[in-house]
C-alpha cells in the first residue's frame, strides 16, 4: 500500500497574513496536495474562515500532545511557544510529509522531496553551513561532549522539514527531552524549537541530510542526475518576475521563506519587508476571493 502522504503547517489568527500567502503560492503549484493545519494556539477561527477555499484539514489527534507540546516549550522559555506544537506532526495523518513555516511562499510542487525518504528519516532545506551554527548551538556545545563534531555541525534550519511518521515518535521525544533539557544553557534558543529540533534529529538513529547537501553531492555524482530544487531566503539576492524567482544558471527556487524577518518587522527594526513584492504578489493574488470572506 502507497504511504499516505501530504503537508503540514503550523498557524493561528495573529499570522492571518501570511497564512493566505502561504496558501495562496502552496495551492498555486500543489492544487491536490493533502494539507492539514496543526494549531499554533486555540485563537483559528480566522483561519479556519478559510478551509474550505484551501481545502485543508486540522490535525485532529490527542488534544493532550498539544498542551505537552506547550510544556516542552516552558521548559526552555519560562513561558509558552506555539513552535513546539511541530511535534505533533509526527503524531498526525501522514505516512510520510512535509512541514512548512508559513513566513514561506511555495513556488514549485513540493512532491519531489518525498523520494528522498527512501533513503532518509529527514530532509531539510539547509543544513551543514558554518553560517547557521549560531542560530542553533551556542560555542560551548563543542565543550558539553554529548554530541559529536558531525552531530553538532548538522545545523539544519526547521522552516521546511521532511520526514516518515516514525522518524520521530512523541514517545521518543519525550524519553530523549531530559538530555536535551540538560543542553539548554549551549542552545542558541532565541529560534525556539530549532535547537531541539537538531537534537532530536541528529541523536534519532535515522539519517538526515538536506536538500544543499543533496544538491552538492549531486555535483560528485553520489545523487541521481536532474536538478534539485533549492530554498532561499528573503535576503538573499535575487531577481522577481510574475511571482517567481529568477536565478539563470542556479538550481530552481521551490521556496522562499522570511525567517526572523517578521520578528524584527513587528518589533521595528526593519522599515519594510524584503522582498515585499513576492510576498505581496501571493498575498494578493486572489484578492476579490478575500473580500468576499470578510477580509480587508
Amino acid at each position: 500500500m502507497a504511504p499516505q502522504r501530504g503537508v503540514y503547517f503550523l498557524a493561528n489568527d495573529h499570522v492571518l497574513e501570511r497564512v493566505i500567502a502561504f496558501l495562496n503560492s502552496f495551492r498555486a503549484y500543489n492544487p491536490t496536495m493533502p494539507l492539514c493545519l496543526i494549531p499554533f494556539a486555540d485563537d483559528i477561527d480566522g483561519v479556519l474562515r478559510h478551509q474550505r477555499r484551501y481545502d485543508f484539514s486540522v490535525w485532529s489527534g490527542d488534544p493532550a500532545l498539544l498542551r505537552r507540546c506547550d510544556d516542552i516549550s516552558l521548559l526552555f522559555h519560562d513561558e509558552v511557544r506555539g513552535h513546539y506544537r511541530k511535534l505533533v506532526a509526527w503524531e498526525g495523518e501522514f505516512d510520510e510529509f512535509v512541514y512548512v513555516d508559513t513566513d514561506t511562499v511555495v513556488l514549485g510542487d513540493v512532491g519531489f522531496v518525498f523520494d528522498f525518504l527512501d533513503q532518509f528519516g529527514f530532509v531539510v532545506t539547509s543544513s551543514e553551513h558554518p553560517d547557521m551554527f549560531r542560530w542553533v548551538w551556542q560555542s560551548s556545545i563543542h565543550e558539553a561532549g554529548a554530541l559529536t563534531p558531525q552531530q553538532i555541525g548538522y545545523c539544519a534550519g526547521t522552516q521546511f522539514i521532511a520526514s516518515r511518521r516514525e522518524s520521530l515518535r512523541f514517545a521518543d521525544a519525550s524519553r530523549r527531552l531530559p538530555d536535551a533539557v540538560r543542553l539548554a544553557p549551549h542552545m542558541a534558543l532565541v529560534t525556539l524549537e530549532m535547537p531541539l529540533l537538531n537534537y532530536l534529529i541528529v541523536t534519532s538513529g535515522y539519517p538526515h541530510t538536506s536538500l544543499r547537501v543533496l544538491g552538492g553531492a549531486q555535483g560528485r555524482g553520489q545523487v541521481p542526475p536532474g536538478p534539485i530544487p533549492q530554498e532561499r531566503h528573503a535576503t538573499d539576492p535575487f531577481e522577481v518576475r510574475d511571482g517567481q524567482v529568477v536565478t539563470p544558471g542556479s538550481p530552481r527556487t521551490f521556496v522562499v521563506h522570511w525567517a526572523g524577518l517578521w520578528w524584527e518587522l513587528e518589533r521595528g527594526e526593519l522599515d519594510r519587508l524584503p522582498r515585499e513584492d513576492l510576498w505581496g504578489y501571493y498575498r494578493h493574488l486572489h484578492r476579490d476571493a478575500d473580500q468576499v470572506v470578510g477580509r480587508p
